[in-house]
């Protein structure tokens, strides 16, 4: 099976791609790859075959939130494998792939083997590949195709209205015949430089960035932002970084520099820490507090850092301010009812982790900035009476009495096991109710065991 993950280093690029193990039969996969710095990219293409073909097809990879991402026309069952390998085009005309990457094609989601890392459903509407020849033909053992053209034809203006939003090339693009790359020529880069700075970092109160200029040591410089979003650099004093991405800045001080000050300044920008964006954790977490966000964050991957705790439940509630925040905002009070304030002030979107587990991940919502993300409890159920390790055990969907039972250690040896009764809420009132072993159990139940009489 191919690791998790694989990071290339590139000439100067890093690439970043989390292979895929698994394909769903009859569903669009979806691809993402992480190149760095995503300016110098041109062009990213995606080629893709089934076990039973020669030849590879291939889609172009667009530029979406700060990574490359394309969908792959629908496998049919009878691919049984899908091979695919990712192709960067640099401005400069240098071209990387990564490796060959072959995940099996399962009937579901669940069929996939334990583990697996599974395709991400793409959205639907057809897909517009390119072949890898002068021929038109489809991609054999795959749907959801809406049209195949030559290699090296652009895709005219009817390639905007695409449903993917991720299949249309640059007009001026070019490729190197599959599966050996050859050089490309470079289609301009302006699409996806525009996209790139829109959705690239911006500096805030602070962070700590670093500003070096090629050949002058005494220029290179660790700074802190201050709170008014501005720092001193030599020369040219006071600069203003607050909402600009570090690209801008690099400008911003080229530009500076090149004022009478240094001849042909090589300015580079990055960020050494990232302190001015962040996220809150609270609730059932065993590291609750603020985190940094450096970029694109989900839920889950925000959960990893915080660890939830074993009373943890399912359920997740993004709460997301209207207006400016200093702190977390919880969406609960003290004894649990909902904080009215809170809804008032913000947006509330509940996300299911069991979901995302069972291969939903179009639910692993990105987190921003200010959001304050909080891990709700668990519901519980409580065990008393005769049994091994009487208590509260975490309520689970298909608990019953002798499954809740068994969790709290089994009957005792003077347990009367045909006398077990269930305290349950209905309507606001509580009620002693007569239960049979194999009944179901709801959230809050106490199952009461009574001893022998005799």
């Amino acid at each position: 099976m191919i690791p998790a993950a694989f990071l290339l280093l590139a000439s100067a690029w890093s690439i970043n791609h989390q292979p895929i193990d698994c394909f769903v039969k009859d569903r669009f996969a979806q691809l993402e790859i992480e190149v760095k710095p995503a300016l110098d990219v041109t062009s990213v293409r995606a080629f893709f075959k089934s076990a039973r073909e020669d030849e590879y097809h291939y889609v172009q990879m667009a530029l979406t939130q700060g990574r490359f991402t394309a969908k792959l026309p629908r496998p049919r069952e009878k691919a049984q494998s899908v091979t695919y390998y990712i192709e960067i085009t640099g401005a400069d005309g240098t071209v990387r792939k990564t490796p060959e990457i072959t995940g099996q094609v399962a009937k579901s989601a669940e069929a996939c083997a334990s583990g697996a890392r599974v395709a991400d459903a793409g959205p639907d509407g057809d897909v517009r590949v390119w072949a890898s020849g002068g021929s038109r033909s489809k991609p054999r053992d795959f749907t959801g195709v809406d049209k195949v053209l030559r290699e090296g034809e652009p895709a005219g203006e009817s390639a905007s209205s695409s449903s993917s939003g991720t299949d249309a090339p640059p007009a001026s693009a070019s490729a190197a015949p599959a599966p050996t790359p050859l050089p490309a020529q470079a289609p301009s880069a302006a699409p996806f430089r525009a996209a790139e700075e829109l959705l690239e970092y911006s500096i805030g109160a602070e962070d700590i960035v670093k500003v070096a200029v090629l050949g002058h040591d005494d220029l290179t410089q660790t700074i802190v932002v201050q709170p008014d979003g501005t720092f001193i650099y030599p020369l040219i004093g006071r600069v203003k970084a607050a909402d600009l991405t570090p690209k801008e800045l690099e400008r911003k001080i080229t530009t500076l520099l090149a004022q009478g000050f240094v001849r042909n300044p090589q300015v580079t920008v990055s960020v050494q820490e990232y302190r001015s964006k962040t996220v809150f954790v609270v609730g059932e977490v065993s590291r609750p507090g603020s985190y940094s966000m450096s970029g694109r964050m989900t839920v889950l991957e925000l959960l990893s850092k915080a660890g939830p705790t074993s009373a943890a439940g399912v359920e997740v509630v993004i709460v997301r301010p209207k207006v400016a925040v200093s702190g977390p905002l919880v969406p609960v009070d003290p004894s649990g009812a909902p904080n009215a304030d809170v809804a008032n002030q913000a947006d509330l979107i509940r996300v299911n982790i069991r979901d995302i587990q069972m291969g939903q991940l179009d639910k692993n919502v990105l987190v921003r900035p200010s959001d304050t993300v909080f891990v709700t409890q668990a519901a519980r159920i409580f065990v008393t009476g005769e049994v091994r390790n009487p208590g509260a055990i975490t309520f689970w969907p298909e608990a019953t009495v002798r499954k809740a039972i068994n969790t709290a250690g089994g009957f005792s040896a003077d347990a009367a096991t045909g006398r077990i009764r269930i305290v349950r809420e209905v309507e606001g009132k509580t009620k002693e109710i007569k239960v049979s072993l194999d009944d179901p159990v709801q959230p809050g139940d106490t199952i009461i065991v009574k001893a022998k009489l005799f």
